[in-house]
């Protein structure tokens, strides 16, 4: 479960583990109190640090932070700085975030308008760099391009939806991708949660869910989201795990392609008969990785004349 460490969520911290909850994401999101205003976010520094050490005493082993970089006027000396004082109070897991300015919102217009400005594409970069390697010196494994963990405190959650398998999604905005049971039909539909808490709330008060979309999958959307989710692991894409959604193998649809063999030449791809993945250097571009590999499986259903209800 995802925790704002505000000090009434930090007060129900006990309640949701005796309700069941066995794993808990804080999202302390920042250590410097400008910055959290300027996220718009309704914590402080001390509410976090308080939040993060109840979670830490009730799930020891099983508590994540949560981290965003690459805020307004962010220098890479003082995200280091702050990294490091991350890694000093974190459990065994630490989640970071590239800040992405969401149109609608206040820093939107404030970046839009000039007030503030937001590190450019070369000091993000030198950011995440820094990021990777001071978490792996401190023992956080990337296993996934914004997920870092000490041994045996990887996410299964995540894992399940990085991996292609179903997965339920509950709460405000939350997204499942699973074949519902007792519809007579076998198919996989995308769900999504309503977004905004109260209309949720009122939503499941009124008619015991509150999905506002459902979207029937094709074996084209699948295979796309599984490459996409995939790319962003360490472990990549399994061959077992191909096969069984798309009824071919990744050699298949990917050897060929001279795209793919430039990547791999590079060292920025792997493809072997167990899987396709990035390498640890390819990880930190893996974004344009994907790009290319969502074009060459759109050019080999497109050649090949598969089976895909498009």
């Amino acid at each position: 479960m995802e925790t704002n460490p505000t000090v009434v969520e930090a007060e129900k911290l006990r309640e949701f583990k005796l309700a069941g909850i066995n794993r808990l994401s804080v999202g302390i999101q920042a250590l410097n109190n400008k910055d959290l205003k300027v996220l718009g976010r309704n914590h402080n520094v001390d509410e976090a640090l308080r939040c993060l050490e109840i979670a830490k005493s009730l799930f020891p082993g099983r508590t994540s932070v949560d981290v965003i970089f690459g805020r307004p006027a962010q220098t890479l000396d003082c995200w280091q700085k702050e990294l490091e004082q991350i890694v000093d109070i974190a459990d065994n897991h630490v989640s970071l975030y590239e800040l992405t300015v969401e149109q609608g919102t206040e820093l939107f217009e404030e970046v839009a308008d000039g007030r503030l400005s937001v590190p450019g594409d070369d000091l993000m970069a030198d950011m995440y760099a820094v990021s990777v390697q001071l978490l792996e010196n401190s023992g956080f494994m990337r296993y996934e391009v914004s997920n870092f963990a000490r041994k045996g405190a990887e996410s299964s959650h995540n894992k399940a939806y990085w991996s292609g398998s179903q997965y339920i999604g509950v709460g405000p905005g939350a997204h499942g991708r699973f074949c519902p049971a007792g519809e007579g039909r076998l198919h996989r539909e995308a769900r999504i949660q309503t977004l905004e808490p109260v209309s949720w709330m009122m939503a499941v008060e009124r008619f015991r869910h509150a999905t506002s979309t459902r979207v029937v999958q094709s074996q084209l959307d699948i295979l796309e989201e599984i490459l996409m989710m995939g790319l962003q692991t360490k472990d990549g894409i399994s061959e077992e795990t191909w096969q069984l959604l798309s009824g071919t193998s990744l050699e298949k649809v990917f050897g060929s392609s001279p795209t793919v063999q430039e990547l791999v030449e590079h060292e920025l791809l792997e493809l072997n008969g167990h899987r396709l993945c990035a390498s640890h250097k390819g990880l930190s571009v893996v974004n344009s990785i994907t790009l290319n590999l969502l074009n060459v499986l759109d050019n080999y259903f497109n050649s090949e004349g598969a089976v895909a209800d498009r």
